[in-house]
């Protein structure tokens, strides 16, 4: 630059010899004007960051932050959402619209979080079942991530449902699951649970996050209820999804699902160890009285096709029609069949068109045959008694004008 410099002032020394003043003056305001424009160009951003070929080792490095993108961030989110782990719309929808990512992307930088996150081998589907995993705090996430690696896992997914604790209750929550480690071969409850339950650490884990009281409680007491649920055949899923059964004694848990079994309950749930007494009485004469109505027949299908004289297929066709038949008690199938067939002379054929009727309410059904009948009317259908209360008084309303004048309806 500085020869450059005397090349230009040699210039204008011999300019100003073989010329006079005025083009003295315009060599010198040009070498002014260089001078200046060097000097600037010397001081900016660009010559500091080696654009201009200037010495790299003497400057600082600036790293680039995705967030200072132009545009909104949350199009600069999705962006990198899309980039990383190639969400789909869907997916995309499901994380932005999350409470705590709404309330945090246009303060926060997600992406840090993401990037350590991402790094720790927090998998893709974590990210898409728990959204807020982009709204922790980069500080406290570190922290967080510290205290699970202390404890030994297979995967670091098995326990992203942790990280939402604070950091004082994760860390009493770890020193917990680490005081097992030496006695329990799989490390830790979740993996005993998941082991004795033959589910997935994650999705145990998912659960047990919200009822943390499992993972404390003495482990006899643990282990002894756990012991039960499987010896009784509880659904794993139903298992974890009613923790709260585990909060009573060995003894009454394996009372009231004995109780549950010696009823011959199809179905055994959690729910029936911790429900009020009079609750369980009445769901277990439920299962008698359904018994009792079956009698000989394995199941509703077969009782249906009995009462209304089809072939199993045939009866399971006609409530395949109607699904929610499915669900219904036979006991309460029984009362609309018996009053159906034997007291409003309805003929089984008439039954199989409308499977809906046998989810009706019996005591609307008998109301409202009662007024039709009242009025001279026997349906053709029993459609018009599964109807809204809208509809049903729009077709007695009708029927009652056609009784009182006939002829002007006909006429019509």
């Amino acid at each position: 630059m500085i020869r450059s410099l005397l090349r230009s002032f040699e210039t204008a020394l011999k300019l100003q010899a073989s010329s006079n003043a005025a083009p003295l003056n315009c060599s010198r305001r040009l070498l002014f004007s260089q001078y200046e424009n060097r000097a600037s160009l010397s001081k900016s951003p660009l010559t500091t960051s080696g654009t201009l070929g200037s010495n790299e080792a003497d400057n600082d490095y600036v790293p680039y932050r995705q967030d200072q993108e132009t545009g909104t961030k949350a199009r600069v989110l999705l962006e990198t959402l899309r980039e990383r782990f190639r969400f789909t719309d869907a997916e995309l929808q499901r994380i932005m619209s999350d409470e705590l990512v709404h309330r945090c992307y246009r303060g926060r930088s997600l992406a840090l979080t993401m990037d350590t996150l991402q790094l720790e081998g927090v998998s893709r589907r974590s990210f898409v079942e728990y959204p807020w995993l982009l709204s922790l705090d980069n500080k406290r996430l570190e922290l967080k991530l510290q205290l699970i690696k202390s404890m030994e896992f297979k995967d670091i997914n098995h326990f992203v449902p942790f990280l939402r604790l604070t950091v004082p209750r994760l860390r009493k929550l770890v020193g917990a699951l680490n005081s097992e480690r030496v006695t329990m071969p799989q490390g830790n409850r979740v993996y005993y649970i998941s082991e004795k339950l033959e589910v997935s650490p994650d999705i145990v884990s998912k659960y047990l996050s919200k009822r943390l009281f499992i993972l404390e409680m003495p482990y006899e007491m643990f282990e002894k209820n756990l012991q039960h649920m499987i010896d009784y055949n509880v659904s794993p899923i139903n298992v974890l999804k009613d923790l709260w059964a585990f909060r009573y004694t060995p003894k009454s848990v394996q009372l009231r699902l004995e109780r549950a079994k010696r009823a011959k309950k199809d179905k055994i749930m959690p729910w029936m160890v911790r429900c009020p007494e009079p609750i369980l009485q009445r769901s277990l004469k439920l299962s008698l009285d359904e018994l009792k109505v079956l009698g000989e027949f394995s199941s509703v299908v077969e009782y249906l096709a009995h009462r209304l004289g089809f072939s199993a297929s045939e009866a399971k066709a006609i409530m395949d029609k109607h699904p929610q038949v499915h669900t219904v008690r036979v006991t309460k199938i029984k009362e609309v069949l018996d009053y159906l067939l034997d007291e409003a002379q309805f003929t089984r054929f008439e039954v199989a068109q409308v499977p809906r009727i046998l989810c009706h309410s019996l005591k609307t059904t008998k109301k409202r045959m009662e007024e039709l009948k009242s009025h001279g009317c026997r349906p053709s259908s029993l459609v018009i008694l599964c109807r809204s209360r809208r509809e049903y008084d729009k077709f007695l309303q009708h029927w009652i004008s056609q009784e009182r004048n006939p002829q002007s309806v006909s006429e019509g």
